[in-house]
């Protein structure tokens, strides 16, 4: 009977629902104008934010419960700066856009301006 039992949870289909996140994909708007950039990727999970920052050299992340959340935006702050990320219909469009813009505290101003997409993808 032990060995049926075994048989049958090895047989057994193994099926793992996992939770669902956002994969973020920006690339830098002078990109329009002829500048070769290398796209951001970030993830979105259901606790935590997180990327790489070529700048830094590592990782930054930031838990989902400290990002300033609102209807059509998420901002997740740095020590150094914050990454604004917005969904926005701009005129003559019929399909919203997400953009995200980095903004430097120590200067004081925005640095650069994103086109992003977003998926929704399963966190393994």
């Amino acid at each position: 009977m032990r060995k049926i039992i075994i048989l049958i949870l090895l047989i057994w289909p193994n099926i793992s629902v996992a939770d669902q996140g956002l994969k973020i994909t920006c690339l830098n708007l002078k990109s329009a104008f002829g500048r070769k950039y290398e796209p951001l990727h970030f993830k979105l999970e259901a606790t935590v934010f997180h990327y790489f920052d070529d700048q830094k050299g590592q990782f930054q992340t930031i838990k989902t419960n400290e990002l300033d959340i609102g209807e059509d935006y998420f901002t997740a702050k740095f020590d150094d700066y914050e990454l604004g990320f917005q969904i926005i219909l701009f005129e003559g469009k019929k399909k919203p856009q997400m953009v995200m813009s980095k903004y430097d505290y120590h200067n004081n101003k925005f640095l650069e301006h994103y086109a992003c997409t977003a998926v929704h993808v399963y966190i393994d």
